[in-house]
């Protein structure tokens, strides 16, 4: 209310006064006309048929990484992440994941890094990059213009000289190319076994929260045109359900 409104106290006494006749008044009135654009209106049933469907099936509900019991367990979780970094996968999103992390990694300050890969990329869990079996890492992704290692962590902490290690492997397999070891934290936290002669910007250090962030900005745009499509396939729509599913699970890490 303005300073120009009458007060309430003022106001309330004239409403009283006026309600009884309108309220009792029974004298029939014209009916407002009212337009209705039939295409539009068709249309707009046209498109909820889908969602209302989705939803009456409990689609929106169904988590199937609750069936799979994730749980906070590092090895499945980083199955899944890797799944979704795959520009290969059956995900149904191409190389948009893998985009939005490599954005995320040059705003940790590899400016080096490309946009994305050009001829090939391949994404690996549970690789040892060099053949030692001693430096076991959680996600591999080998393309031909980047090399980059991803640590997972949602509740182990971090072995003796982990990181320091996994640099060494980095720079080894990348040669001349650019590289990074990710440190992917619940906290976003930086790690304590990088060693002193490490780089700030050698281990970009991301949350699981933030990732999930830039993935969802990143996705979203396709998630709604393939919920949209009149003649989208049911496989997809579940694909890119399980995938969104899954960016909600990382942002409770």
């Amino acid at each position: 209310m303005n300073d120009s409104s009458p007060s309430l106290a003022a106001w309330l006494p004239q409403f009283f006064a006026q309600w009884p006749c309108q309220a009792l008044d029974t004298q029939l009135r014209e009916p407002l006309a009212v337009t209705v654009d039939t295409q539009q209106l068709s249309a707009f049933f046209t498109e909820m048929e889908q969602p209302l469907a989705a939803l009456r099936h409990g689609t929106f509900s169904f988590d199937p990484w609750e069936v799979a019991k994730l749980g906070r367990n590092e090895v499945r979780n980083s199955a899944v992440l890797a799944w979704l970094l795959d520009p290969h996968g059956n995900h149904g999103f191409g190389s948009l994941p893998l985009k939005a992390l490599l954005g995320a990694v040059r705003k940790c300050g590899r400016e080096a890094f490309p946009e994305n890969f050009t001829r090939y990329c391949r994404v690996n869990v549970e690789k040892y990059p060099t053949g030692d079996a001693t430096n076991r890492v959680d996600i591999e992704v080998d393309a031909d213009n980047f090399f980059m290692l991803i640590e997972v962590k949602i509740d182990a902490y971090e072995q003796k000289d982990q990181i320091r290690r996994y640099i060494g492997e980095a720079k080894k397999r990348a040669g001349e190319q650019p590289w990074a070891v990710v440190y992917l934290t619940p906290q976003g936290r930086v790690p304590l076994s990088a060693g002193e002669e490490a780089d700030v910007t050698d281990v970009p250090c991301l949350s699981w929260r933030r990732l999930a962030s830039v993935m969802t900005q990143a996705l979203e745009p396709t998630r709604r045109q393939i919920f949209a499509a009149p003649t989208a396939s049911p496989a997809r729509q579940m694909a890119a359900h399980a995938a969104f599913r899954f960016l909600d699970r990382m942002r409770q890490f």
